[in-house]
């Protein structure tokens, strides 16, 4: 079954989920809402970075951050990029021309108990100036849930 859904699903592998996948697919997903507000989504997620992390915690929080960056910025770009030290994953989203960084952060307030039901948290830099950053830091491999 795993293997087929491997086969079904991009990015999905049997040791894992590709980040850098993960974000295509939203990308792809959001061209519409990043045309209307002049933004430009950069993916710079590694191709050979693998999550084996709960499929069903961390994507909703990624897609989440992404919509909600994507929903406040205006004549931007986004820069979306990871580094994996040893089993922490730490995804950035960086707005290279915020307009309004409080706003920002009051939108992503909601995915907060989300990031930490996946075992990740979240954190937001430069709320007041141009470029502002969140980062969602989380375990790379898979939780045990009870």
């Amino acid at each position: 079954m795993k293997n087929q859904l491997s086969a079904a699903v991009p990015g999905v592998f049997n040791n894992g989920l590709s980040l850098q996948q993960l974000v295509n697919r939203f990308v792809s997903s959001s061209q519409e809402m990043a045309f209307r507000n002049n933004v430009i989504v950069v993916n710079e997620v590694p191709g050979d970075l693998i999550i084996t992390a709960d499929e069903n915690k961390v994507t909703p929080v990624i897609d989440e951050l992404l919509t909600a960056v994507v929903l406040n910025a205006k004549n931007s770009s986004i820069h979306v990029s990871a580094d994996r030290y040893s089993d922490i994953v730490i995804l950035n989203i960086q707005d290279r021309n915020n307009n309004n960084g409080y706003a920002l952060a009051f939108s992503i307030m909601s995915v907060e108990q989300q990031a930490i039901a996946a075992g990740g948290s979240l954190s937001i830099d430069g709320k007041q100036k141009k470029v502002t950053t969140i980062s969602f830091s989380f375990p790379i491999y898979l939780q045990q849930t009870s």
